[in-house]
């Protein structure tokens, strides 16, 4: 691989983390700034959603986020970070070895 190529990636490597730490920066403070009522909303609304996509339905991490959460391709990737994909294929894998036995 060229420097050039090399350099480039890092260039890119920094500014996608440098533009993830600050996303993260800024959803904390919205959350913060929610009421506690909010807050209970938020975190029903999502649980609701996941508890369906991943546990009545057993879609795949695009299913849940394109068909239940009705999100468009731009939460795909941010659903990875900030952990969902880790979640979902939790929750799929225990399902999988429940059916097992």
């Amino acid at each position: 691989m060229s420097k050039e190529l090399f350099d480039n990636l890092e260039t890119l490597r920094k500014a996608q983390e440098a533009y993830q730490e600050k996303y993260e920066s800024k959803n904390d403070e919205w959350w913060d700034n929610l009421t506690y009522e909010e807050q209970e909303h938020a975190f029903y609304a999502v649980c609701k959603r996941i508890h369906k996509a991943d546990i009545i339905d057993r879609g795949t991490y695009r299913w849940a986020i394109y068909d239940v959460f009705k999100f468009g391709p731009s939460m795909y990737g941010a659903g990875m970070d900030c952990g969902y994909m880790d979640i979902h294929n939790a929750i799929f894998d225990g399902l999988e070895k429940e059916d097992e036995n």
